[in-house]
């Protein structure tokens, strides 16, 4: 019984001990008849016997590659994912190694996002003022991760600006443009209509249609009464520090003036760029979405957030609350049953 024992402990360290793979897509936004290659690259001392893929971090319907490589269409891949376009998909892999006959997998890789869709949505815009600038939002009704780039337009169909959109879950993603009236109006205009269109960089581009128009005009701004300064700094509450990956933890964000707060904003590692918006300003993460929000990149993260009021027409934001750290607590993978098995066969020997 202790040799048993003894056995599968080796084995398990070994496992543990196998680097993790890379999985990269390519490209990784799609139409529905186009294909992505996905590959699985593995260390460079590592010779993998076969290789795992994974989506959405379920561990079903894997697919399975001795090139450690995959070419599917965009409808391969939803069929896969069980989804409709559009949709964004998470894509883990991991290899095994085949010593003595046993096959022992690796750790899984960090998640690769491919993003399947064939029409755009038209956008929404709106706008707020502060003193001398426009902040005009250029929302877009697509909850998937992509970058798309938004563009402004005038009523004689002139571009304004370009800008990256900005990926905020449970708000879709988001283009703003600051503008100050400088740029927008003279002396002989004090009138503007614009527009707003984003599009993705596919093959052929897919381009969204015009947003509703929105008249902009030259008018002294409102002195708004509220500045950052006066809210009341955001407070973040966790309701764990350590979870599994399985495991949920809650977050709150609130204020200590009983404030009405019109929107609150969840940020991880101080990346703006990736913020989840709530407008009940309460979010429930699973410990595998919080890794998947981090893009893998530790165990630990950092979260913190802000809440917007409304004042005048205006969204005015806090300061952000102190960070809160949560860490996620990775299972390693075990060895299979096979492996078991042969162990005990071996050990009863």
């Amino acid at each position: 019984m202790e040799l048993f024992i003894f056995i599968v402990f080796q084995l398990l360290t070994e496992v543990q001990s196998y680097k993790s793979p890379t999985v990269k897509v390519s490209p990784d936004v799609i139409r529905e008849s186009s294909s992505v290659k996905i590959s699985c690259e593995t260390p460079a001392d590592v010779r993998a016997s076969q290789c795992y893929f994974t989506k959405n971090r379920e561990e079903k319907n894997i697919k399975v590659s001795s090139s450690c490589q995959l070419e599917l269409t965009g409808a391969e891949v939803l069929r896969w994912a069980g989804v409709k376009s559009p949709e964004s998909i998470y894509i883990n892999c991991y290899y095994t190694i085949n010593e003595r006959g046993v096959n022992k997998p690796s750790s899984n890789s960090p998640p690769a996002t491919v993003t399947v869709l064939d029409f755009l949505q038209k956008p929404f815009i709106s706008f707020g003022d502060n003193d001398d600038q426009l902040f005009i939002s250029c929302e877009i009704p697509l909850s998937v991760r992509a970058d798309f780039i938004c563009s402004l337009y005038t009523e004689d169909d002139v571009l304004l600006f370009h800008h990256v959109s900005q990926w905020i879950s449970y708000g879709g993603n988001l283009c703003m443009f600051y503008v100050s009236r400088s740029e927008l109006f003279t002396q002989s205009v004090n009138s503007r209509e614009l527009s707003c269109v984003y599009s993705l960089k596919t093959e052929p581009e897919i381009r969204s249609p015009h947003s509703d128009t929105y008249t902009f005009r030259d008018t002294i701004p409102i002195t708004v009464t509220i500045t950052i300064r006066d809210l009341p700094q955001a407070k973040l509450r966790a309701s764990a520090s350590v979870i599994l990956e399985t495991d949920t933890v809650e977050l709150s964000c609130e204020n200590t003036e009983d404030l009405k707060m019109e929107k609150c904003y969840f940020n991880i590692n101080g990346r703006e760029s990736n913020s989840k918006v709530s407008s009940s300003c309460q979010i429930s993460l699973t410990g595998s979405q919080i890794s998947v929000w981090s893009g893998g990149q530790s165990s630990s993260v950092r979260i913190s957030c802000f809440y917007t009021v409304m004042k005048k027409q205006y969204q005015i934001p806090s300061a952000h609350s102190d960070p809160v750290t949560v860490t996620v607590q990775v299972l390693t993978p075990t060895t299979t049953e096979h492996t078991t098995t042969t162990t005990a066969t071996t050990t009863c020997e």
